[in-house]
């Protein structure tokens, strides 16, 4: 394009900052790539032939869209633009997600984040399609496979969340009181599970789920939050999903804890897939906040 428009190689070769010699050189070399003459030369100058003219007439477009490409490459590793895709169980969803995304969105807000959520055995399925670069869920809710890293993050302490007025707040429950009133919450695999299959009115184990299934699942915590002031059904929840709903008087929760009421989320991704710049930054938030999370004491 240089030599094309200036007519001649020494202007050409001023214009990129390279010598007369090395711009002969590439010229040729790239014409003997294609087996066609671009210019004839002449005491004159150079001038293009029909085919350095087609060369002219698409260059400036190719160009530009060269430097087009390269800006947006830039742009997508400065976290200026791109998206990033998150599949995420309904507790991380809640815990911590919502405030890893809240502060990179703030740092970054011309990337665009997207989360699906789905249940908690859905995640790693979601993972391993690609459609999504990271996904969080609980940890006992995850299959193991070969192309998966699972990383555990730490856990929080659930609180049992119920109507005000509910039969068990005038007392400290056992857990086998607690199991015999309704729970509200996702489908449960691992111990918490097995802990909650022993009580009568709290769900039913489902075989082709690997899980138990309580007696309201529900992957909404905005419906479950509904559902518990107008039930006898409990809830559990972290302190941070019930705050506003226990300033508001609209739920109590009851004086009961267990090792087994515990979320533990756990980053799932996939091990030979490169991270995107801002899937990184949006690991290294969600590690920042993990610091900010204190340990939980012993049940």
């Amino acid at each position: 394009m240089a030599l094309g428009d200036s007519g001649n190689f020494a202007k050409a070769a001023e214009q990129l900052g390279i010598s007369q010699p090395t711009l002969s050189r590439n010229i040729a070399a790239l014409e003997d790539d294609l087996g066609l003459i671009l210019f004839d030369r002449g005491r004159s100058g150079a001038f293009p032939t029909v085919f350095g003219q087609l060369l002219m007439a698409r260059g400036q477009r190719v160009l530009h869209e060269a430097g087009a490409l390269h800006d947006e490459l830039l742009a997508v590793a400065g976290m200026d633009v791109g998206q990033l895709r998150i599949v995420a169980g309904p507790y991380a969803v809640e815990d911590p997600i919502a405030e890893a995304v809240a502060r990179l969105s703030n740092e970054r807000p011309g990337l665009r984040i997207r989360i699906t959520q789905v249940g908690p055995d859905e995640v790693s399925a979601a993972v391993l399609s690609r459609d999504h670069e990271l996904g969080i869920g609980g940890r006992e809710s995850q299959f193991p496979h070969e192309h998966l890293v699972i990383e555990p993050l730490k856990q929080r302490r659930l609180y049992l969340a119920c109507r005000p007025g509910h039969p068990l707040l005038a007392t400290r429950p056992t857990i086998e009181q607690v199991l015999s009133f309704p729970l509200i919450t996702v489908l449960l695999q691992g111990t918490s599970g097995e802990v909650a299959a022993a009580g009568a009115r709290a769900g039913a184990m489902d075989a082709g789920r690997r899980g138990f299934s309580p007696a309201i699942e529900v992957n909404s915590f905005d419906a479950a939050r509904r559902i518990v002031r107008q039930t006898n059904a409990l809830f559990p929840a972290s302190a941070s999903m019930l705050a506003t709903d226990i300033a508001a008087g609209h739920v109590a929760t009851l004086d009961f804890d267990t090792p087994t009421l515990r979320a533990m989320p756990a980053i799932v991704r996939l091990s030979e897939r490169t991270l995107s710049p801002a899937a990184k930054r949006f690991l290294d938030i969600v590690k920042v906040i993990e610091t900010e999370q204190p340990d939980e004491p012993a049940a």
